[in-house]
């Protein structure tokens, strides 16, 4: 992870900076305002620029194809897509700037005779003749005068389209207001006229086209229609003109329909024949109704009675064997054999009707039969009857709507009503302000960059003076770390070890002030021999010159993979081992490993402010979930170790620790890290030690070495009151002056340095 180095206030002095700022502002201030006039004066000498545009929508054109159905819908969304893609409208913004489209502008609005086009006629403002004075400007050797003309316009117009949008706007800049409209709109007419044009042609192109291939559909239709006339003679398949059905289809529908009357017929008259049979073998043939419609023999009938009722009057008076009598039976008798004898007749005319009904079935049945074995030879060739007739009715209606656009397009060409794909929305209006120069905003940027800009010089030259004169100083390692306001920059360590020697009078100790001792060098004290502990073996006793020999005894312990926890406390509430601590990461660091120094304070008050660590933000931070890794750690002052705050107090009870998430911390920190030295007071390092449940390798316990210092409570394998296994315990004695003496001792050195501190 990151870590965030923190600047030293002897690498950056801020007040030597600000002291040239205010050193220099006055003449900051006039040289940025001069440089402010003078812009300004440089844009007066130029003429004003006059800007005009004008803005054109490029609309589908209609339907483009030349053999469409004219009519279907003329506004395809597809179509539309095709004509208004990035491509198109590119290419209409590449036909706006065309050389041939210039090139006729300029010559309708005789550009060439106007100086801002045609720079050979002379100057066109005062800053423009100055440039020329000095040889700058003016017409380039060899150069034509279409050249000149077309690279200023080129120069000066501006065609662009906004991102996702179909219109293209059409700027021009000239100093002429009016020109600039004039051109501008010149430019939008023309290519919109050109468009036109082009569209006449287009259609005129089309219509040449249209007429040859009308010419050519005409005889082709002509040819199928033939062939299926042709066609139908030879397979005899001609179509009745009524319902426009074949002949064979039609006579076989006839034949059916009579086949079916005749079966009728002929039951009906078995029926009539049979009956009559029956009726006139039981005597009452008379009861049938083709007998009693016939008129002969219902006058027979009448004769019949007749006789019979003068039969039945003159048997009264006359006797059986009377001449009479004997005439009217005769005459009777007579009768009733002619009346059998034409009932016998129409009988056997019901016969012969059964008889011509079934004969006239019989010709229908065998003439369907004869149709449809005529119809079964010939279906091969009619099969291709119907390929022929869709052929001929593709071709009429291809030719149907050729004749309809060719009749479309020349509507169009007699109204002169093409459609356009460009379309003006807007024209180019003269402007009265112009659009450059912008004096006032101009000059007063380039005062205010100019004003920037000297500030960034004398801030950088102040800054690489103040870096100098430390590197003239040629600081030792014990003048980069940071000790008591009035004491920067001195060696403390060795002062100490001088007063301490000169005291011979025990006193109560006070406790001690946070601050950064210097590190005890290899040079200054010889560091014992530490052999490696047995895990019984009681806690190891180092005294305030030993601290490397500490960080030797911990590295040896540590294992390969994983870091390596050591917790570092006082053992007493007086004493505070925040010096202790930071020499132990220093000795760690050289070592050719990474630590990292946690500042363990829930309450906030730990050493980061004294050993000059951003407090905004750490460790409480970084628990609460207000701030992550890469935000917390640093880099400790004058070493290559990292550092984490303790950052803002910790909000609740601060003896309620969360463990999980607290082993969780710890453990990303054991993957990053080789070495992790937890510091913090006795009382809260105590809490810490009870919630983790003693997850620490190494602890180590700072005691005062002076007489009259609290009794530990610790001893053996204890720690902070607990007893302890496979924790590495160590005892490390702190060697401190009496006080009286030191603050004597101070005070005359202090005497002494400050004015050398000062100088620095």
């Amino acid at each position: 992870m990151p870590p965030r180095a923190v600047a030293s206030p002897d690498e950056i002095q801020m007040p030597t900076v600000f002291g040239a700022l205010k050193r220099k502002s006055r003449s900051l201030v006039l040289l940025s305002l001069a440089v402010g006039c003078a812009t300004f004066g440089v844009l007066t000498m130029m003429a004003p620029r006059y800007q005009s545009e004008a803005e054109l929508a490029i609309v589908a054109k209609g339907t483009s194809n030349t053999f469409s159905d004219p009519r279907s819908a003329p506004w395809d969304s597809d179509l539309v897509t095709t004509r208004t893609d990035k491509e198109a409208i590119n290419a209409h913004m590449r036909a706006l700037q065309s050389p041939d489209l210039m090139q006729k502008i300029a010559n309708d609005l005789k550009l060439n005779e106007r100086r801002e086009f045609n720079s050979a006629l002379g100057p066109v403002d005062q800053l423009d003749a100055a440039r020329r004075m000095v040889g700058i400007g003016g017409p380039r050797t060899g150069e034509s005068e279409r050249d000149r003309v077309m690279s200023a316009f080129r120069s000066r117009l501006e065609v662009y389209s906004p991102k996702e949008s179909r219109f293209i706007g059409v700027r021009m800049t000239s100093l002429d207001p009016e020109l600039a409209a004039k051109i501008t709109n010149a430019i939008t007419e023309n290519y919109r006229a050109s468009l036109a044009k082009q569209g006449e042609t287009e259609i005129d192109d089309l219509q040449k086209v249209l007429k040859a291939k009308i010419d050519k559909l005409s005889a082709e239709v002509a040819d199928a229609e033939t062939e299926i006339d042709r066609y139908r003679g030879k397979i005899d398949a001609f179509r009745s003109s009524a319902q426009n059905t074949g002949l064979n289809e039609q006579q076989m529908s006839d034949l059916t329909a009579e086949l079916t009357r005749a079966k009728a017929a002929r039951g009906e008259a078995e029926a009539r024949a049979a009956s009559a049979r029956e009726m006139m073998k039981a005597g009452s043939a008379d009861a049938l109704a083709d007998v009693q419609k016939s008129p002969l023999i219902q006058n027979l009938v009448q004769q019949r009675v007749r006789i019979e009722r003068q039969i039945t009057e003159l048997s009264a008076t006359l006797l059986p064997g009377h001449p009479r009598m004997r005439q009217l039976k005769a005459d009777l008798a007579g009768l009733k054999l002619q009346i059998d004898s034409e009932i016998g007749k129409i009988v056997a005319s019901l016969e012969k009707e059964a008889k011509v009904a079934q004969g006239r079935e019989i010709s229908i049945a065998q003439s369907l039969a004869d149709l449809k074995a005529r119809i079964a030879t010939t279906a091969p060739e009619e099969a291709q009857l119907p390929q022929l007739e869709a052929n001929a009715k593709a071709k009429r209606t291809e030719l149907g709507n050729l004749q309809v656009q060719l009749e479309a397009n020349r509507k169009k060409l007699d109204a002169r009503a093409q459609p356009v794909e460009a379309q003006i929305i807007s024209k180019a209006q003269p402007e009265s302000v112009p659009v450059f120069p912008k004096k006032l905003q101009l000059s007063s940027l380039v005062t205010f960059a100019s004003l920037m800009f000297g500030t960034a010089w004398i801030a950088m030259g102040a800054l690489f003076q103040t870096v100098k004169r430390q590197g003239h100083r040629n600081p030792s390692a014990s003048d980069r770390r940071k000790a008591e306001p009035l004491l920067v920059a001195l060696d403390e360590e060795p002062l100490i070890r001088e007063m301490g020697d000169e005291m011979n009078e025990p006193a109560v100790p006070e406790p001690p002030s946070i601050s950064i001792p210097a590190a005890a060098s290899a040079s200054d004290t010889l560091a014992p021999k530490i052999e490696e502990p047995d895990d019984e073996a009681p806690p190891a006793a180092f005294t305030d010159s030993d601290m490397e020999a500490v960080a030797k005894r911990i590295s040896k312990r540590r294992t390969a993979g994983g870091g390596y926890r050591t917790l570092i406390t006082g053992e007493t509430d007086e004493i505070v081992p925040y010096a202790e601590a930071i020499e132990l990461v220093k000795a760690l660091a050289k070592g050719n490993t990474q630590p990292i120094l946690v500042d363990w304070s829930p309450s906030g008050n730990g050493f980061a402010r004294d050993a000059g660590l951003d407090t905004n933000t750490g460790f409480n931070d970084l628990l609460s979930g207000n701030a992550g890794f890469e935000e917390i750690i640093q880099r400790l002052p004058g070493t290559n170790a990292h550092a984490v705050a303790s950052g803002e107090a910790a909000s609740g009870n601060e003896s309620e620790i969360d463990a999980d998430h607290l082993n969780l911390v710890l453990d990303a920190l054991d993957e990053a890290y080789d070495h992790i030295v937890v510091v913090g007071r006795r009382e809260e390092a105590r809490r810490l030690f009870e919630g983790i449940e003693g997850r620490f390798d190494a602890a180590i316990a700072v005691a005062s070495s002076y007489r009259g210092s609290p009794a530990s409570e610790d001893s053996g394998n204890m720690f902070l009151g607990f007893e302890v296994a496979d924790i590495d315990v160590i005892r490390y004695g702190r060697q401190e002056p009496a006080p009286a003496a030191l603050m004597h001792r101070l005070a005359r050195v202090t005497q002494q340095h400050v004015p050398m501190a000062r100088q620095a």
